[in-house]
């Protein structure tokens, strides 16, 4: 398996690339020792209790399997004509301190990132224009996360419960969802590949919709190997809050709190609700945040009224 690029960063800071391999100087790359942290999983967070009698230890349930934080560590190098120039490139990667930095890495199979907290390592002899170390981030979430999420809509129900009419799509191949208000912001279209002949085509058959899901549902995929913990942003008018269930599983996502100008979100790794960044948690009246397996799907069902929408994110994730 070969890495394309690694790329940091922050909040205020210009990302900073590291390619696979030196080029034109000025730049920056990683070496050949690599990457240590990222394709291995994290330290056990399990204690095991010794059998009395007979081999081994007693058996632990799944459910107590949990990792501890993740220390990624990234041996890199800078190159440049002078002295100047390589202490300038490496000066990129300083400016990476008392910051909350993400790290991404691209290899052959996905794009993905972590975040955490920076350190730098430099060297203790260098040349003039040639300079190495490594730097560490040290992940308080050990998972690593999708670059790019996978995101739906949910619409509320009528005055009779159901949801709202319109096309619609299959949901495991083609959909769409507005980018901001319905009806009156951008409309996009998804699918895994849109390229040669999938997509529309007119003239335009329609069928009757089996009932299967409705613009108040949708589902919600997780392709890693470690369970994944969706997103959702409530936009109002929905002046009851908002009811969510997961079909299937008694799941029950319920918040009284109304809303209006500020989004209501509902972390479901948290499990905490919060608007313009206030904790409003206690306004849940039902805490069945859902999670999706790994290789696992939901399917989530909107029971609020209003004029409203509910925007879902999710991303595989990976231990």
């Amino acid at each position: 398996m070969s890495v394309a690029f690694i790329e940091l960063s922050a909040h205020g800071v210009s990302p900073v690339r590291f390619e696979c391999e030196p080029g034109d100087a000025p730049c920056l790359y990683f070496l050949e020792d690599g990457i240590t942290g990222w394709y291995s999983t994290p330290d056990l967070k399990v204690s095991t209790v010794e059998r009395g009698n007979g081999d081994g230890a007693h058996d632990v349930p799944e459910s107590v399997i949990d990792y501890a934080s993740r220390t990624v560590q990234v041996h890199v190098a800078a190159m440049g004509g002078d002295r100047g120039e390589t202490l300038r490139e490496w000066d990129k990667v300083r400016q990476f301190t008392h910051r909350m930095v993400r790290l991404r890495l691209v290899d052959d199979i996905r794009d993905a990132y972590v975040e955490g907290m920076f350190q730098l390592e430099g060297p203790a002899e260098w040349e003039k224009d040639w300079m190495q170390g490594v730097f560490t981030v040290v992940c308080n979430r050990p998972e690593i996360l999708a670059t790019i999420p996978s995101t739906g809509q949910l619409l509320p129900v009528d005055a009779g419960g159901r949801g709202q009419g319109g096309l619609s799509y299959n949901q495991k191949l083609l959909s769409t969802h507005w980018e901001g208000e319905p009806n009156n912001s951008v409309s996009v279209l998804k699918y895994p590949d849109l390229s040669g002949t999938k997509g529309l085509r007119y003239p335009l058959t329609y069928a009757v919709s089996d009932g299967t899901l409705r613009s108040n549902q949708l589902v919600l995929e997780n392709h890693g190997s470690s369970r994944a913990y969706p997103v959702f942003t409530c936009n109002g008018p929905m002046p009851d809050g908002v009811d969510l269930v997961v079909e299937g599983t008694g799941l029950w996502l319920k918040c009284a709190q109304p809303v209006y100008g500020e989004p209501l979100i509902l972390d479901s790794r948290s499990r905490t609700a919060s608007v313009g960044g206030l904790d409003v948690s206690r306004t849940l009246e039902q805490r069945g945040f859902p999670v999706v397996e790994p290789g696992g799907s939901i399917t989530v069902t909107l029971r609020t009224a209003g004029t409203g929408f509910v925007n879902a994110l999710v991303r595989d994730t990976w231990m």
